[in-house]
Order: C-alpha cells, then structure tokens, then sequence
C-alpha cells in the first residue's frame, strides 16, 4: 500500500503538515516499512512533489508549514482580514495562496494592511488557508508613535501602545528637533545584541497636553493615513459635475439637506409633496437623493481601492479623515446649496396609510435649496422659522411633517420597535477642549429624516 502516489494523495488531504512519526504512525508502518517511507520521502521531496518545513514536516509542494509568519495585505469589502505568506517569490513559486485570518480572541488586537504576525496555518485547498494568530510581529515598516521623555542618563521614547513591553533608547543627535514632553514618531533602527532598540525621530506631531494630539494617536494605531496617495487625488483633479445626459433634471425640485450642525459634509437630500393620484387619495410623492459617489469612484482604480482600504470617514473633534480625497468628500459629493450636483434618487408614492404603493430609482441632477439644521427644522415647525426656514414653509416643511406623519402611523400600526434611548454628547469648546456630558436632544425632525431613510432602503 505505501507508495509515492498514495503519500502525495495523503499530503494533499491533510489539513496541515505531517511529521514523519505521524505518516508512520497513520500507516502503521513498522521495522523495514520506516525505511522505505524515509527512502520515498527522500524521492519526493527531490522531485519537487513534496516540500519538508522546519520541525521536520512534510506537505505538498506549495504547502505552508502548520505555524508560519505571514503579512496582511488587504481588508475586503466583506472585512475579512486577508494576508500571504511573509516570504514568497511570485517569480518562482507563482500566486500566493489566500490566508484568510480568524477573528482573534480577547487580547489580539485587529490587524491592519501591512502588518505581519506569527499564525497557525490550516489548510482548506490548495490556494486557501485558514489562520489563527499567535502574536502580531513588528510592523515592518519600523516606526513606532510614542512621548519623548528625558532622564537621567539621556532620552527615551515611550510608545503610546500601553501593550509596548519597553522604551526605546534616543540619542540627542536623532531628536531632530524633538524635545521632552513631545508626541512623536521613531523610525526604529537596526540593533544586534542590545537589550533596547533605538529609534531616529522622523516627525513631531504635537505636545503631550495637546488635545488635537489625540486624534493622530489613534489615527497612527488604527493605521489610519491623514494623506491621500499622490495617484489618488490626481484621479479627482479633472472631475466635474455632470451634464444633464442620463440623468432627470431635478434641479427646480427644493430638495433640502438636513443634518447636525456640527456636520461638515451634505450627504442626503429629502422632499415631499401631496399627490392625490395615489391610490386612495390622501398620498405623498417623497424623494429621497443621495449624492452620486459611484458617477466618480469606478471599480478597479486607485481612488476605489483607497475607498475600501479606509472603509469610511473616521470623526474626532478637530478633524475629519475622509474616505474620499476632499475634491469629493467636501465638493462633488456634499449636497451643499444652490450648486449643481449628480445624484442618485428613489422616487416613491406611499398612500394615505403610510404604505408605499410604487416607487422608481433614477441617476439625477439635483440642486439643494438650503441647507437645514434639526433644531432649525424643528423650531419652524414649532411655530418661530428664521429666515431661512420661513420661506420654504409652505412648499418644503409642511409637506415633509405631513408625510413623515403617515409613515408614523404606518409605524406604530405594525408595531415596530421605537428604541427611544437618551443619546449622550461630548461637548466640546471652540480650542477643543471637552467641557461636559450633555444629553442629545431627540426631536420629530431626527425621525422624520430616520423615516425617510428607512423607506428608502426597504
């Protein structure tokens, strides 16, 4: 029964390398039969059949060995976590096969693009492989954000990681410019038999006490780049607003954004209107426009890769690190009044019960007739509009309210859940400093827009 073919058939099922104790083991093999698997291992691993790992394990050719280092190399659009093995030459060996890394376990911190861990590899086919790590290893490009302290006996950089196990050692000729008390960034630097690693100073980002300070803290241990590669905010520089070729000319329609306001991009746009054609009379005609992100960011380029690399739009109190570079973030693709701007809408006719009856997607061009808060929104309802609000009563408030009341008939009628809950808020002064707690207000002007919303997406 022991054979060639039937140990590279075997090899090929296993989940994971085989030591030769285990081949004998599983084939039961004693005496002489030890020597010809030995003799057959030999062949076929000369061959090129089979390869053999450290610790004396053997798999099939291309095989990786049961715990190995391997690099992260992307984060798909279902978010796993996808790596390759940390030595590869695709000239020689060809594809890589795919790691998929498993969800770690309290105290693994998430990986991030380019970072490289040591894993236990399981085999699920021949260009798949499962991993669960063991630790995550240096990052390989070797830089490391902590406080620069000085003591006795010179300067140290204390990483902002609690996790660090110790302190990097700084010469005064790599501070470049540095000084105590500032949050920095070390290149590591090449040290063979030193208890401690040194680091070089690359870049000071900000005082300890600074609170602006903070944000590039967790950006830097998210992996989270301010900047935009050169390549991907070239993509944006010849972008503009589409002509009307395609699209439903919805520019006399007054849309209007509502939103927070604190909010510094325009995403979403509503309008309604009476319609008695619907079915039943008593209907609205509601629109519902978002800005049209896919007309600039097409599959396959840089600026889309850069998209899914980044996920979304991370906030902090004084910035804001956009998905798309800010020719679209805070241009092409904020709703912002009185500009042209391409669109995607959902048309839809709901009846005097709140139900919908039809409704229609089209790709369009809209032109945003004010720019609204909740408070404001809610106020003019309330009976005290500014100038703003004061004009668009009539045609664009009203109508808003009287369809969001119908859907919150709709609502109750079937009984869904109204997770009412106190939302709380930082508050935060004008130097971005927090000054208190406070609770967020819930006003009909939020659910009128969560209605809206929910509508469309059903």
């Amino acid at each position: 029964m022991l054979s060639k073919p039937f140990l590279v058939e075997y090899l090929h099922t296993s989940k994971t390398p085989v030591t030769k104790r285990e081949l004998a083991r599983a084939f039961k093999l004693t005496g002489d039969d030890r020597i010809v698997l030995k003799r057959l291992l030999k062949e076929l691993e000369a061959e090129g059949l089979i390869i053999r790992h450290p610790g004396q394990e053997y798999s099939v050719a291309q095989g990786l060995p049961s715990v190995g280092i391997i690099q992260v190399t992307d984060i798909d659009i279902d978010g796993d976590t996808v790596a390759k093995p940390a030595e590869w030459n695709e000239a020689l060996q060809g594809d890589p096969p795919r790691i998929e890394i498993r969800p770690g376990g309290k105290g693994h911190p998430a990986l991030k693009e380019g970072d490289r861990a040591l894993a236990k590899l399981q085999r699920i086919s021949d260009t798949l492989y499962q991993a669960d790590i063991i630790r995550r290893l240096d990052s390989p490009q070797g830089h490391v954000m902590g406080l620069v302290k000085r003591l006795k006996d010179g300067f140290v950089l204390q990483p902002a990681n609690k996790r660090a196990k110790y302190d990097f050692d700084l010469a005064q000729q790599d501070l470049n410019g540095a000084a105590d008390g500032d949050l920095a960034i070390g290149e590591i630097q090449p040290a063979r038999g030193l208890k401690r690693k040194k680091v070089r100073i690359i870049e000071v980002i900000g005082r300890e006490n600074d609170p602006k300070a903070i944000s590039l803290i967790a950006l830097h241990e998210a992996g989270i780049k301010p900047e935009f590669p050169r390549e991907v905010v070239e993509a944006t520089d010849s972008m503009t607003v589409p002509d009307l070729k395609g699209r439903e000319d919805l520019r006399a329609i007054p849309l209007v954004t509502i939103d927070g306001p604190d909010a510094r991009d325009f995403d979403d746009a509503v309008f309604a209107e009476a319609d008695d054609s619907v079915k039943g009379g008593g209907g609205f005609h509601l629109i519902v426009a978002i800005a049209d992100v896919a007309f600039y960011v097409r599959p396959d380029t840089a600026l889309n890769k850069e998209a899914y690399r980044r996920g979304n739009s991370t906030y902090f109190p004084d910035r804001v690190v956009p998905m798309l570079p800010e020719k679209l973030s805070n241009d092409l693709c904020s709703l912002r009044p009185r500009e042209n701007r391409a669109c995607l809408a959902m048309h839809m006719w709901i009846d005097g019960q709140g139900q919908m009856q039809r409704h229609k997607i089209m790709r369009g061009l809209m032109r945003s007739e004010a720019r609204l808060t909740y408070e404001q929104v809610q106020a003019a309802k309330n009976g005290l509009p500014d100038d703003t609000t004061g004009p668009l009563m009539a045609r664009v408030i009203e109508p808003l309210y009287a369809a969001y009341a119908l859907l919150w008939q709709a609502r109750e009628k079937r009984g869904a859940l109204d997770l009412d809950l106190p939302e709380r808020k930082i508050v935060i002064d004008k130097n971005n400093r927090m000054t208190g707690v406070a609770l967020r207000e819930r006003l009909d002007s939020h659910k009128l827009i969560e209605e809206f919303m929910i509508l469309a997406n059903v």
